[in-house]
């Protein structure tokens, strides 16, 4: 049987914005512990954590797993709770969540938060260059943070790629691309996710800097500054421009590109898989090259050539492209979220 913790000394604040977030803590049996913020009836100021290896800390902090996986992997698959009011000096009581209150979705972290979302550079290399600040209104969740910051992520990793083509790097560039395409089917999320994990892996290979929490306020408004590379961010700038400007149109070229591949009962098919007719594949070939144009993509011509003039596979990751460019408006459209450099 495994010993369970009793208690655990708070060590760092990982993520604050109205109040802690996530706590970084050592338990009593000398064991790290990642602890969320959850929602709990009989207590003021609930935590749900659990304890790690500390493999799976290494994994967490160098960015290559996220915090959801290292719930997953917690030692013993044992889960705690404890309400920070009631912290003396630093050190919190445990209690052991029984196996149905541990299974409950709304206890665990959202898929896709990694630690480039902490608000603290604890553990962290800083990154240098640009800073974008962004107002925020509303209340905004760990999820709603772990979301916004996710697709700002995805979208500059990729950019940070792209600004790399036409240049003294452009092969080399370009053979990159083509064999994350590659090594993608493009049937379905996992896909997706895996491609942009791969950019992000390429980026940081070559010192191109993270997208970091440089600054979080919360407030009414409150403010998000991320800091990355100049290049990159600008073009992330510049994508939600066009959705402020021409969101109509870009939301009917998207339906319409991705209902051609729902009809040709295509959209969860594998690269190798035929249009319906030559014409058809041209259609969705051009459609897309004038979506991806309309939205300011950069290297259109060098993202079909990357994706070895499949017509399908190009369609699917232009698509991708819109989606979390679009999840990102959604934010602005609601209010929740507004430039302010």
């Amino acid at each position: 049987m495994t010993v369970q913790a009793k208690k655990a000394k708070i060590l760092e604040e990982l993520v604050e914005y109205d109040g802690p977030q996530l706590l970084l803590l050592k338990t009593d049996r000398a064991r790290h512990m990642l602890a969320t913020a959850v929602r709990r009836e009989n207590m003021s100021e609930p935590f749900f954590g659990c304890e790690i290896t500390d493999k799976v800390y290494d994994a967490y902090f160098s960015q290559t797993s996220d915090l959801h996986y290292a719930f997953q992997r917690s030692i013993g698959k044992n889960y705690y709770f404890f309400d920070l009011s009631n912290a003396q000096d630093d050190t919190v009581k445990l209690q052991k969540a029984n196996p149905d209150e541990a299974d409950k979705p709304e206890f665990w972290p959202q898929v896709g938060f990694f630690s480039r979302s902490h608000t603290t550079k604890f553990n962290l290399l800083s990154a240098s260059g640009e800073t974008k600040t962004f107002k925020i209104d509303g209340r905004w969740g760990t999820n709603d943070f772990s979301h916004f910051h996710g697709k700002m992520a995805d979208l500059y990793a990729l950019f940070g790629v792209l600004d790399r083509l036409g240049g003294t790097h452009d092969a080399t560039e370009r053979g990159f691309i083509r064999k994350a395409i590659q090594d993608r089917f493009w049937q379905g999320g996992g896909s997706y996710v895996g491609f942009y994990d791969s950019l992000m892996v390429r980026n940081r290979l070559l010192d191109i800097s993270p997208l970091e929490v440089a600054k979080i306020q919360y407030a009414s408004p409150g403010e998000i500054s991320l800091r990355g590379d100049k290049q990159a961010l600008s073009d992330v700038n510049d994508i939600l421009e066009v959705f402020d400007e021409k969101w109509n149109e870009l939301a009917g070229s998207y339906r319409n590109i991705r209902g051609t591949l729902r009809q040709e009962k295509l959209l969860r098919a594998k690269p190798s898989a035929h249009f319906s007719s030559h014409a058809m594949q041209n259609f969705v070939r051009d459609a897309t090259r004038n979506f991806a144009k309309a939205m300011r993509i950069e290297r259109v011509d060098e993202i079909y050539d990357s994706c070895d003039h499949n017509a399908l596979v190009f369609a699917k990751v232009i698509l991708s492209i819109f989606r979390r460019a679009n999840e990102l408006y959604v934010f602005h459209a609601e209010g929740r979220v507004q430039r302010l450099d």
